[in-house]
């Protein structure tokens, strides 16, 4: 006998073989793989409820470890970031993240919902892509829990100085001139007599408070500040994806498309 439930989810992949490969982000009970049977015959409610990115109610059975789309109701499918590729890359690689950092059977609302919302600002351009990017990502990091010490300087406490580097491996600040005693070598590679080369990111003083914020404002208010400078939303976005590649191991494919086609 087979077991109903009702759930909201976003579909974060679907891989279609003989039949459709849905991997859910839900509200309760974490990742989900859920089949939807027929890849070539699938129509009305279910065709809606299987493509990437769609959002809404829906209604699964579980025959025995498995869970199988019987229909659903489509509340958004966030139409705009399929109509631009370098938005589509970039969900892409937004649910590539998602899906490393998600478990099965594990709540995840609060992941659930800045995945929704980073969508919703990429389908209407609500901001430029690499803020959105940046902010997504440094949120992501900060709700495993691997937010750097980017308040002060490491080494000698100062707040703005101007030409801070984060240390990606360690999650450490340092301002010109601590940065300047450890031992910098060029092309931001740094040799300590105790440790292995580390990686440096420079940043702006505007990506700097950009990233404080991001990590420790409410999630409703996380796009509240302005970054018009772009080389500091850069900045933003580069220190953002190395720190997760590095710290979370996501190696995708999404976001090497959308670099190519930014010229990165």
């Amino acid at each position: 006998m087979s077991e109903q439930c009702h759930t909201m989810g976003l579909v974060i992949r679907a891989k279609r073989e003989k039949d459709v490969i849905l991997t859910l982000l839900t509200p309760e009970m974490g990742k989900m793989t859920v089949i939807a049977k027929g890849a070539r015959s699938l129509k009305g409610p279910q065709m809606a409820m299987s493509q990437p990115f769609c959002y809404g109610d829906f209604e699964l059975y579980k025959k025995g470890d498995l869970y199988w789309l019987r229909t659903g109701e489509l509340k958004e499918n966030f139409y705009g970031v399929t109509s631009r590729l370098d938005a589509l890359n970039l969900a892409a690689y937004f649910c590539d993240v998602a899906i490393a950092v998600s478990e099965p059977g594990e709540p995840c609302e609060e992941l659930l919902r800045l995945l929704l919302n980073s969508l919703y600002f990429l389908a209407n351009k609500t901001y430029p892509d690499e803020l959105i990017k940046g902010v997504f990502e440094w949120r992501v990091l900060a709700m495993q829990g691997l937010s750097p010490a980017v308040h002060r300087c490491c080494g000698c406490g100062k707040v703005q100085d101007g030409g801070f580097a984060l240390d990606i491996a360690q999650g450490e600040l340092f301002c010109g001139e601590c940065r300047a005693k450890r031992e910098v070598l060029g092309d931001g590679l740094r040799i300590d007599d105790d440790a292995p080369r580390h990686e440096w990111v420079l940043l702006s003083q505007g990506a700097l408070e950009a990233i404080r914020f991001a990590i420790s404002t409410p999630l409703g208010k996380m796009m509240s500040f302005r970054l018009d400078d772009e080389t500091g939303r850069y900045d933003l976005s580069r220190a953002g994806e190395k720190f997760v590649r590095y710290h979370l191991d996501v190696d995708s494919a999404a976001l090497k498309m959308y670099e190519q086609m930014r010229g990165k």
